[in-house]
């Protein structure tokens, strides 16, 4: 679909990287003793690649059509390597899901939605235009911003720069800086 796919970020947001969680998947089927006692075996699986796509790319891009359609080929491929092993009807499977997502929203209506790579492309036409090295690493799953402290004392800049900028968005709630989640994660500790 034209996307970069040189860095794990980037393969993780494309329909390759469920290829990767189930062949990974499918050796562990085949080198672990499942099912080689009367106990019951117990795999969970946490297959991330629609939650990794759909929220860089939202619901309704041909980007999540084709992840969902290659998990579909994938867990029909791990299914037949866990038959291979135990046999029809020698395991029983349950799917879940996280969470879902609203569909597209209506520009008409005001309603827009922001995209992780959004809040890195505002920091830096912002705050960083001439260089775009503000920002080391998104962390989209967690919500982390990893910034170039050096960087950010090139520009004259504090973290409170970054902080008044993001918490100016409307679908921003609050920012928290490292200093701030460690005191308050000591006060958790007490």
């Amino acid at each position: 679909m034209g996307h970069a796919v040189g860095t794990l970020d980037a393969i993780r947001g494309t329909a390759l990287f469920s290829g990767f969680e189930t062949e990974a998947l499918k050796r562990l089927i085949e080198r672990e003793p499942i099912g080689a006692d009367d106990v019951s075996d117990l795999v969970m699986v946490n297959l991330k690649t629609p939650d990794y796509v759909g929220h860089r790319y939202g619901p309704d891009s041909p980007e999540l059509a084709a992840t969902l359609a290659a998990l579909d080929r994938d867990v029909a491929s791990v299914v037949a390597a866990v038959e291979a092993k135990l046999g029809q009807g020698g395991y029983v499977l349950a799917l879940t899901a996280d969470h879902g997502m609203p569909p597209e929203p209506d520009p008409a209506r005001g309603q827009q939605r922001v995209y992780t790579d959004d809040l890195v492309s505002l920091i830096h036409a912002r705050l960083d235009p001439e260089r775009g090295a503000l920002v080391k690493h998104y962390e989209p799953e967690n919500m982390q911003i990893a910034i170039d402290t050096d960087r950010l004392r090139e520009l004259h800049l504090e973290l409170g720069s970054i902080r008044a900028l993001l918490e100016a968005q409307p679908s921003v709630l609050a920012v928290f800086t490292e200093d701030e989640l460690a005191r308050a994660s000591s006060l958790l500790r007490r």
